[in-house]
């Protein structure tokens, strides 16, 4: 008589120890991977309301041209911990800075779909107080007497990474001459060279 063998069926899976081990090394790897995405995430929003500032000042430039209108462009940093920006027209003359409340055109940096406090907004140059940038019916930076106090160059709209100091996050709009040219910067200022942000 044949003796038949029994295959033996091999129960696959995994002991507590070895789903413990890969649990841990998941764990240290999102530890040592978290700060540099969060930094990856920061860069990208300040980026993100640098270029939003970048096109608002474009369609300012823009609209005063089509329109043969001044247009003033304003700056506010200090709306709940979430920076905007505003484009309207401009009546010749009028005295700066102009009040917030009568301007209904605000745009969120982010788009409003940043926490607050996430980012910052710093205005540089001389014109500084005023938090406004105006053009002319030509599209150029308005002067006496378009503008009470004539707005000096450069011009700087800094973005940063809010609740924190330093200038590796800071990317900033630059307008270096009355024509309105706009140039990108990021980090800290040279006075030598001349580049980065204010």
């Amino acid at each position: 008589m044949k003796q038949r063998s029994r295959s033996k069926r091999s129960i696959s899976g995994f002991t507590l120890i070895e789903m413990l081990v890969v649990i841990i090394v998941i764990g240290v790897l999102f530890a040592i991977a978290a700060p540099g995405w969060d930094t990856i995430l920061s860069r990208q929003r300040v980026s993100a309301g640098r270029e939003q500032i970048a096109q608002t000042i474009r369609i300012a430039q823009s609209e005063a041209r089509r329109t043969r209108a001044p247009r003033i462009v304003v700056f506010d940093a200090s709306t709940n911990g979430k920076p905007r920006v505003a484009t309207a027209p401009y009546t010749t003359g009028t005295a700066l800075p102009v009040n917030n409340a009568n301007i209904t055109t605000w745009e969120l940096l982010g788009n409003g779909n940043v926490n607050p406090n996430t980012l910052k907004l710093a205005i540089g140059g001389s014109s500084a107080a005023n938090r406004a940038l105006v053009f002319d019916s030509n599209g150029t930076i308005a002067q006496v007497p378009t503008v009470p106090t004539a707005q000096s160059l450069p011009f700087f709209i800094t973005v940063s990474r809010g609740n924190t100091t330093g200038t590796a996050t800071n990317r900033c709009v630059v307008i270096d001459t009355l024509l309105a040219s706009i140039r990108t910067d990021e980090g800290a200022y040279n006075a030598g060279t001349g580049r980065g942000c204010q």
